[in-house]
């Protein structure tokens, strides 16, 4: 049992309801994402008409250009257009240290878009590459990215007494509290995120992908399956109490998290 009256005072954290609220996702984006569901329709209506016709090969192909223009835009609707998630999803969990974690799991909904897309779309350009052989340059790119996200996935951002590990689609990162110098919403490549600078000198352990990572640690927002405000009030107020951060190996993170019990004890 924690007896919170045994513990100093919070350090009160002002909860930001809204911390992307000048967010606007590019124009082109939008239209690049109504684009391709309307492509989709079109391609649908074009593949029933061939089935009706008895033309099984052109049915065929519309069938899978309708799958491709389909999780084309639910990725671009996913990861730009409406990025934000909701509820609470959390628990707790170990690192791959063994350190038991307050933990924020990555979307599965989004790795199914964007794992679809890039599967998707590396078999339509290998099964033309025979007529089209420059075709066969894009599917080993699209190839190697399916396979940087799987060898990846599941992503998480975990918060343990010692610091944050971000499990990311493209690196995994552990930084110290110590390290850590603020933490503020941001944007990055038209994308919401996290953004996490932290002290060049810092103990910080990364395991990269072969793309090179940027010095501050950037939590996608798109990508986490719980409301990424929350996640942000949750980072903030721990960084800022660290005499509580021993309850972030516990059950009591996650109640405190859940009610956001940001001024008790």
């Amino acid at each position: 049992m924690t007896l919170y009256f045994d513990l100093p005072r919070t350090t009160p954290v002002t909860a930001e309801p809204s911390p992307w609220r000048d967010y606007e996702p590019s124009p082109r984006l939008v239209h690049a994402a109504v684009g391709s569901g309307f492509l989709a329709v079109l391609v649908l209506a074009a593949g029933v008409w061939s089935a009706v016709l008895g033309d099984v090969r052109a049915a065929l192909a519309c069938g899978l250009g309708v799958l491709l223009l389909g999780h084309l835009f639910g990725l671009l609707l996913s990861l730009w257009v409406r990025p934000h998630n909701t509820g609470d999803r959390m628990h707790i969990t170990r690192t791959g240290a063994g350190t038991p974690g307050l933990t924020f799991a990555y979307s599965r909904r989004l790795y199914y878009w964007y794992a679809g897309f890039l599967t998707l779309l590396t078999v339509t350009q290998a099964a033309v590459a025979a007529r089209t052989p420059p075709l066969l340059l894009g599917a080993a790119l699209t190839g190697a990215a399916l396979y940087v996200l799987l060898r990846h996935a599941p992503g998480r951002l975990t918060l343990t007494p010692d610091g944050i590990e971000h499990h990311g689609v493209r690196d995994r990162r552990f930084v110290p509290w110590q390290a850590v110098r603020e933490i503020r919403p941001g944007e990055q490549a038209r994308i919401p995120v996290i953004a996490v600078p932290a002290e060049p000198a810092g103990p910080t352990r990364a395991r990269q992908s072969p793309f090179r990572a940027s010095r501050a640690l950037a939590i996608q927002t798109p990508w986490l399956a719980a409301d990424p405000a929350l996640v942000l009030q949750t980072l903030r107020w721990y960084h800022a109490n660290p005499a509580h951060r021993f309850e972030l190996s516990y059950q009591i993170a996650v109640d405190r998290v859940r009610q956001r019990a940001w001024f008790l004890h």
